[in-house]
């Protein structure tokens, strides 16, 4: 069981009043009370440790390295992003946000090296705190079945209205993501302090799109001072954000701290809020918003890695050019292999599924596949291809169908396991995302089993 303690917004300013002084102490009793029972692994703290660009004093070290030491985590273990209030705010840094948003042009080098000299007192206390650097806007820390990619979302954040105006470095946030592209089998988290609503709607959709491409679980963030939950829904899966509140007693923020309990094995897990109880001074389960977490606890759904019934597939709504795109692209890789030419004799298709004792989901399955067997037809009946490529595809799906019925004992089990063979033989030469390329082989799939004379066999 993996574990993590998330904090967020702290606002640490060195002379605070009663208050919060009696939350930061209470809240160490309380962390102590919980690793009397279980083990914490990790620390995350999602920005703002300083309140308006407060100094980075030896109070702020102390008190978080307290923390660490209370939950029994080490530095190493601990992972923190900057938020706007990390960052020193000037004229010039007004004016290039300024002149970014009007014109909504991409960043030089030289723009990102004026934003990011905004995090120098950050960063230097980052390097005392860790013993290591931060001169990134994104990072990939790889962990035993578990990565965490760290965000800067305040890059070029720090004016008085952020919303939906906050830009990611496109260039950069691509070559970190894409990074994750093969590690499908762990949970992938990523830290923001932002919500991902606070990026310009362009960016939100590219977020999102690469958060679906490249396997990314969970996102968690803070900046509201509240605690929370919403679950996006790109065109493929669910993503799910969680957001810490605020470490600061105030008049506005909710205090909160979150710890979650991961099965790293199972893919299962739950959150749990603690909100401090203003006039009872102490901590308790709750402080996050929604019906889901009334009671304090919550569960991660990490929807990636459910056993969705096959009926799921009919909300995926595939983009037919880049499948067309995809489709040559496969044949231009069959085409160095030389493969051997096929018989094509197409049969009842769901006579075939009965034959190999698939279950109703394969049928609905194929119902939602099969409108997308057009666009295989418009190619294989044009004459971009020879006769030869044109069955270079259904050769690769009989050819692991003959591997594979002898071994397995229903076409569901055939079905996936050719899907799962193809995807391992040329995932590393085709540019799209892991799921795409799932899908895409497995219409493939379906096709052949139409068009060819497989599935005839009676297990």
């Amino acid at each position: 069981m993996l574990r993590w303690l998330h904090l967020s917004d702290i606002h640490f300013q060195g002379n605070e009043k009663y208050e919060t002084r009696k939350m930061r102490d209470k809240l160490i009793d309380k962390l102590k009370e919980i690793v009397s029972e279980k083990n914490i692994n990790m620390i995350f703290i999602t920005g703002d440790l300083v309140y308006q660009g407060s100094s980075y004093d030896n109070l702020l070290k102390d008190f978080i390295k307290k923390i660490a030491s209370t939950v029994e985590v080490s530095i190493d273990d601990l992972y923190m992003i900057p938020g706007n209030h990390d960052l020193k705010r000037s004229q010039t840094r007004n004016f290039i946000i300024k002149g970014i948003r009007e014109k909504d042009t991409s960043l030089e080098s030289e723009t990102i090296d004026d934003l990011l000299k905004g995090f120098d007192k950050y960063n230097l206390f980052y390097k005392e705190l860790k013993n290591k650097d931060c001169d990134y806007i994104y990072s990939i820390i790889n962990r035993e079945k578990i990565n965490i990619m760290l965000m800067n979302t305040a890059l070029a954040a720090g004016t008085d209205d952020d919303n939906e105006k906050l830009i990611i470095e496109k260039e950069q946030f691509y070559d970190t993501i894409k990074n994750l592209k093969d590690k499908e089998d762990c949970v992938n988290i990523v830290l923001g302090h932002h919500p991902i609503s606070y990026f310009t709607p362009s960016d939100q959709s590219k977020i999102f799109n690469n958060f679906s491409d490249y396997n990314i679980d969970l996102y968690l963030c803070g900046h509201e001072h509240k605690g929370g939950y919403k679950y996006d829904l790109p065109d493929e899966r669910t993503i799910e954000s969680y957001k810490c509140g605020g470490g600061m007693v105030d008049n506005y923020a909710t205090v909160t701290f979150v710890i979650a309990d991961l099965n790293v094995n199972k893919k299962t897990g739950k959150l749990t809020y603690y909100k401090w109880l203003e006039e009872e001074e102490c901590w308790s389960k709750g402080g996050v918003r929604g019906r889901r977490a009334i009671s304090g606890e919550i569960d991660l759904i990490l929807d990636r890695f459910k056993n969705h019934d096959c009926e799921s597939y009919t909300e995926i709504d595939i983009n037919e050019d880049e499948f067309r795109r995809f489709i040559m692209q496969f044949h231009e890789k069959l085409e160095k292999e030389n493969l051997e030419d096929v018989n094509i004799d197409p049969k009842d298709v769901f006579d075939k599924f009965r034959n190999m004792k698939c279950n109703k989901s394969i049928s609905k399955q194929y119902d939602s596949f099969c409108r997308y067997f057009q666009v295989i037809n418009e190619i294989m009946n044009s004459s971009l291809l020879s006769q030869i490529e044109k069955e270079s595809i259904p050769n690769v799906v009989i050819s692991e169908y003959n591997k594979l019925i002898s071994n397995l004992s229903n076409g569901n089990e055939i079905i996936e396991r050719i899907v799962e063979n193809i995807f391992k033989e040329y995932s590393n030469s085709l540019q799209y995302s892991n799921t795409k390329l799932k899908i895409y082989f497995k219409i493939l799939v379906y096709w052949s089993i139409y068009e060819c004379d497989i599935f005839n066999d009676e297990l």
